[in-house]
Parts: structure tokens; C-alpha cells; sequence
């Protein structure tokens, strides 16, 4: 009698302790989430401020320099080149008239 009494209690004491350990991943799991997307919002503000300020001091930048400028800089990198933009890594150069007059992310 004694002895399914234990085992009992043994299982009932490990069930706690590991629903207690889940539920404590979970919430671990959805503070860091939250962090993430919070540090991500942030990441996509800078780039925009950014991709601004790179608009605003290079206007008088042609595709041509764009692509030069990123060639020299990063030789191996795959850069695509289509009518008026420029792609490099996800990054969108944004061309009206052979003038600069955007910088935007895609991933």
C-alpha cells in the first residue's frame, strides 16, 4: 500500500517541477521575443535615418558612382543592376534621372 503512495508523490512532485520549468522557458521564450522585435523596430528606424542622410549628401551621385562605389568597397559582393536601381544585400539604391533619391531595405 505504501508503495504506490511513493510513486505517486514522486510522479506528482516531477510533473510539477517540470510544468513549473516549462512554463518558465515560455515566458523566457516571449520577454526575449519581444526584445528581439523591439531591437529589430529600432535597426529599421536607423537604416531609414540613415538611407535619408546618405539621400540627402549624395544627390549628385549617378548609378554609375553608386555601383563604382560599391564594387571598389566590396569586389565579391552580388550586386544587381536593373533599370533604375542598384541592389546590394537586400538594399534597394532608388534612381530617377541618373540621381540618387532613395535608400530602402528588403529582406
Amino acid at each position: 500500500m505504501k508503495n504506490w503512495k511513493t510513486l505517486f508523490f514522486s510522479s506528482l512532485v516531477l510533473l510539477v517541477v517540470t510544468n513549473l520549468f516549462w512554463l518558465y522557458k515560455s515566458l523566457d521564450y516571449g520577454v526575449s521575443l519581444t526584445y528581439q522585435e523591439d531591437s529589430y523596430e529600432k535597426q529599421k528606424q536607423v537604416i531609414g535615418i540613415l538611407g535619408d542622410l546618405i539621400v540627402e549628401g549624395a544627390q549628385d551621385y549617378s548609378k554609375k558612382d553608386v555601383l563604382f562605389l560599391l564594387r571598389q568597397k566590396y569586389p565579391d559582393g552580388f550586386i544587381v543592376e536593373e533599370e533604375n536601381k542598384v541592389i546590394y544585400e537586400g538594399i534597394y539604391f532608388d534612381f530617377e534621372n541618373d540621381s540618387l533619391v532613395s535608400i530602402t531595405e528588403n529582406w
